[in-house]
């Protein structure tokens, strides 16, 4: 009849019930709950006046939108962290033989010089992504990670976490969208992991995290003072911190300091800031993978300088190529260094 509505389709119903599902699933929960926090930290960075380098402040505008996420984007959160790291899913399709078998070989150098139960493959849900290697998952996020925990291995630091009896506190600067937080919490348990990060990057690893850990106990900054957070610090799994707390940031006890990929991306004086804070608050070690300065920042001069004016640096060397190169691929000066700094005694 002239006039009447017709009523929705099949895929239509299907698709609105999908929709509604995803809704009410703990990943969009975790989301909307994350949302909240962000936006409260958000405002009071800008009170602050906390403002980040030229290059963060281009990044940070590019995914502006994740802050009104649909529950389609948060249940395939992982194809949307290639703002945070280049990797997009579409370069692991299956037919991309080639890259594969390039990553394959890469995976099994890595895994010749690691020790047993050392690699965590890619997660699955929330849109996990990556080659299909003996039954899991694996990218380059994942192959870095594996060389980050080999690297601490070798340096004689990773095997104080694994299987301690004693919680300790690790705390890393730019936890970008959760993924090394998860290895690192899968392999040691008995660990609180403290994330110091823009805002608004926990829409990505606070939201991953909290899903990933559905038992995690989960603290942020603002909740509650962060006295009172470091107070029950032994009570939490995860703490999230925003960039602009630095001064804020007073455990009891600092045992891991974690940098990757984002020191070179800093001004000269916010990384003195933070490896000076790891020194004052006695962390014994600070693992940095970076190059000494991106190219186009010319913020700062040489990560390593600064991290050598607090600790002594030892590099690690785990392949002859980068994390992000494949082993067929030639290695440059100015390529990522595994560096693990040990405390100095005097300055």
């Amino acid at each position: 009849m002239p006039g009447e509505i017709a009523a929705p389709s099949t895929a239509v119903r299907d698709f609105q019930a999908r929709l509604s599902a995803l809704a009410d699933a703990p990943a969009y929960r975790h989301y909307r709950y994350v949302r909240e926090r962000v936006l409260e930290m958000r405002a009071a960075a800008e009170a602050a006046g906390g403002r980040p380098s030229a290059y963060w402040a281009e990044e940070l505008s590019n995914f502006e939108y994740m802050l009104d996420a649909s529950p389609l984007i948060i249940d395939r959160l992982r194809h949307h962290s290639y703002h945070l790291t280049g990797l997009r899913v579409y370069d692991y399709r299956t037919h991309r033989d080639r890259p594969r078998q390039r990553l394959v070989e890469k995976l099994r150098a890595l895994q010749a010089l690691a020790p047993s139960g050392l690699l965590v493959p890619e997660w699955r849900l929330l849109g996990g992504f990556g080659f299909d290697v003996d039954g899991e998952l694996y990218n380059i996020d994942t192959l870095k990670f594996f060389e980050v925990l080999l690297a601490l291995d070798r340096g004689a630091v990773l095997p104080e976490f694994r299987g301690n009896a004693e919680r300790r506190l690790v705390w890393e600067i730019g936890a970008g969208w959760g993924g090394f937080p998860y290895q690192f919490k899968t392999l040691c348990p008995n660990v609180t992991y403290v994330i110091t990060d823009f805002p608004e990057l926990f829409l990505f690893s606070a939201t991953y995290l909290m899903t990933a850990f559905p038992e995690a106990r989960v603290g942020f900054w603002g909740e509650e003072t962060s006295e009172r957070l470091f107070e029950h610090w032994q009570d939490y799994d995860f703490l999230f911190m925003p960039h602009t707390a630095l001064t804020e940031l007073a455990p009891p006890r600092l045992d891991l300091t974690v940098n990757m990929v984002s020191f070179q991306e800093m001004t000269h004086e916010q990384v003195a800031a933070y490896v000076e804070r790891a020194y004052r608050l006695e962390c014994p070690f600070l693992y940095s993978l970076n190059r000494d300065r991106s190219g186009y920042n010319p913020e700062i001069e040489s990560v390593s300088e600064i991290i050598a004016r607090f600790y002594w640096p030892r590099e690690i060397s785990i392949l002859p190529v980068p994390y992000q190169k494949m082993l067929d691929e030639q290695p440059s000066a100015s390529d990522y260094k595994h560096v693990i700094g040990w405390r100095r005694v005097k300055l």
